[in-house]
Order: C-alpha cells, then structure tokens, then sequence
C-alpha cells in the first residue's frame, strides 16, 4: 500500500516516477502489472475521433478567416454602391454588421493563436490541465455571446419596424408628390393641348415608386436572411449552455483517478467535447455566409455582384466588352442594365417627331 500511495503521490505531482521504490516487491518481468499501473487516463481520452475534433478546433479559424475577410468587403463595396445606398437605416445596419465581422473574426483568429502557441510550450499533462483551464474560460464566456446575439436580435426587430414605418411614410409621400405632379402636368399639358404625355407621366411615377418598394423588399429580405441564420447557428451554442450547466463531465474526468473515471464520463466528456467545437464552428459561420444570404435574398445586391464582377473582367482583360446588340441579352440577366424609363420615353416622343415632320 505504501508503494501504491508513492506512485499515486508521483502522478499527481506530475513527476517521474522511479521504479526503485518497488524495489522489495515480487514483480518479474513475466508477471502482469496490476491494474493500477496499467490504467492511463490519457489514452482513455485521447482517441482518433478526440484528435480529429482537437485538430479541427485549433485549424478552422485558419480556413474561414480569409473567404472572411474577403466576402465581408465584397458586402461593404456592393452595400455602397449608389444603387443600394439610399441611406436607409437598413442599409447602414448591413454595412455595420459587414463591419463587425470582419473585426470578430480577425480578433478571435488572433487571440486563438495566441492560445495554441502558449499550449506548445506545456507538457503534455499539463496540456491536460491548461485545456480544463481553457474550458472554464469558454464556459464562464458562454453568457457574453449569448446575451450579444439577444442584443443584436432586439435591435435588428427595431430596425425592421422603423424601416417599415418610413417605408410606408415615404410611400404615402412619393404618392402625393406623384399626385400633385401629376395634377400640375396635366393642368399644363391641357394648356398646351399635349393630353397624351400626362398618362406617360403617370406611367413613369409608378415605375418609380415600384422600384422603391422591390428594393426596399429585397433589403427586408436580406435583414431577415440574417436574422435566422444567427439565430439557426447558434442553437447549438444554447443547446451546450443548457447541458453544461446540467452536468460538466470534465470536473468529473480531471477530478478523479484513472480507475475511477467510467466509460461513461469518458463518453460525456467526448460528446461535451464534440459539442463545444461544433458550436465554435457555428458561431463562426455567420462571419462569412452572410454575402451568399445576401445573394440569395436580394436580386438588386446580385444583379450588382454580376456587373461590377463583370467590369472586373473586362478591366483586366480577361473578357471582351459586349457589343451594344447584346445590351438587351444581358438586360435579362441584369435588370440594372436596362434604360431608363425616362430615356426611353423621351426616345419615343423624339422617333414620333421626326416620322411628323417627314410627314
């Protein structure tokens, strides 16, 4: 018993232990240890599966912070675009949460390597220990993110319900100013006798005011997008708040003795483990899907994509410049491509004038 509570006192102290101190046992090479001599929490712990997720925790960071990056200023540049940029609250919120990320994603990157290069310089046990310490840290962390993503659903509702409310106010006053335009054209035009362009006045008002409201539609979309991806993404995150503070199978594992950790707090702690670098992983992911959110719920932030990509090529002459007869091939694919409505009224009154005066 004696020599059991030094090779106990050795690995608890973290020092090597020294076989003269067994020195009056029977033990031969040809007899089996016991059990307590064989059992070694490490390799209880440290299976394949562990070591995948291990390294995948300390190299993801290293794939997303460059598409991180670079989407995020894809969104700023395509954000400020006078196409898009009619100075709404919307749009302001979206150039900031672009902003945001990139900030978040560069600050966890940074920080996350100075963790990895200050865990090399440790032994592996205390590697054992600085990981429990690691642990506590991100679990003591977990309520600041939390309370983040409320913060940020909260302002994103307010933001909604005030861009609806001026939506509909500047709606309510575009109409009216179309109206009273449309009122003082007409008085004018019966004055003239040009009855027949009050209609096309009319006609271009509402083309307007129509392409305000599916603009403005599309940036709601674009909000929304957002909103349910932070929201979906960070379930997990919940989901391993809640089971943590249920029950931390790391106090367990770190707290006992080899023989008396059971394969079932090993199993815990795997599945704790699993669970906290998949939530790391999703917490992560709304720093860089958002430019693809964008794409799929805004046509106008895509039709923009297109042709500022499309630009790109031909500046570095990569593609050739189309032709002025496919204008109205890549007006299909790019509405922003297309005329204005103005210009081509104007065009028709000018091509109706010219047949008269022929005449």
């Amino acid at each position: 018993m004696e020599n059991a509570e030094q090779f106990n006192q050795s690995i608890t102290n973290h020092q090597p232990y020294d076989g003269s101190m067994f020195g009056s046992t029977d033990v031969t090479d040809n007899e089996p240890l016991p059990e307590i001599y064989k059992c070694s929490l490490q390799a209880r712990i440290f299976t394949p599966t562990h070591s995948t997720f291990k390294s995948i925790e300390s190299t993801y960071l290293r794939l997303l912070i460059g598409p991180g990056i670079l989407l995020n200023l894809l969104c700023l540049f395509i954000l400020s675009r006078s196409k898009l940029s009619n100075k709404s609250t919307t749009i302001l919120f979206l150039r900031v949460l672009a902003l945001f990320d990139i900030l978040s994603i560069v600050l966890k990157y940074i920080r996350a390597e100075m963790n990895y290069q200050s865990l090399e310089k440790v032994d592996l046990f205390d590697n054992f220990d600085r990981e429990s310490i690691n642990r506590q840290s991100k679990l003591s962390n977990i309520p600041g993110p939390i309370s983040l993503i409320t913060a940020a659903n909260i302002v994103i509702a307010v933001v909604l319900r005030r861009t609806s409310q001026n939506w509909r106010i500047s709606e309510y006053s575009n109409k009216q100013e179309s109206d009273s335009s449309f009122s003082k054209t007409n008085l004018s035009k019966l004055s003239l006798g040009r009855r027949g362009s009050c209609s096309s006045t009319n006609i271009a008002a509402e083309a307007i005011l129509a392409t305000k409201r599916r603009t403005n539609a599309q940036v709601t979309r674009m909000l929304l997008a957002v909103t349910l991806s932070l929201i979906i993404f960070n379930i997990p995150n919940t989901i391993f708040f809640v089971i943590i503070k249920i029950y931390i199978a790391r106090k367990v594992v770190f707290s006992l003795q080899c023989l008396d950790v059971t394969n079932g707090d090993i199993t815990l702690y795997h599945c704790q483990f699993y669970l906290s670098v998949i939530q790391n992983i999703l917490s992560d992911l709304p720093h860089v899907v958002n430019f693809f959110l964008y794409c799929l719920a805004g046509k106008k932030f895509r039709s923009i994509f297109i042709s500022e990509f499309h630009q790109l090529l031909v500046d570095f002459h990569l593609i050739k410049q189309r032709e002025r007869h496919h204008t109205y091939d890549a007006s299909i694919l790019n509405p922003d491509l297309t005329p204005d409505t103005d210009y081509s009224h104007n065009l028709g009154h000018g091509s109706s004038k010219t047949s008269l005066s022929k005449l």
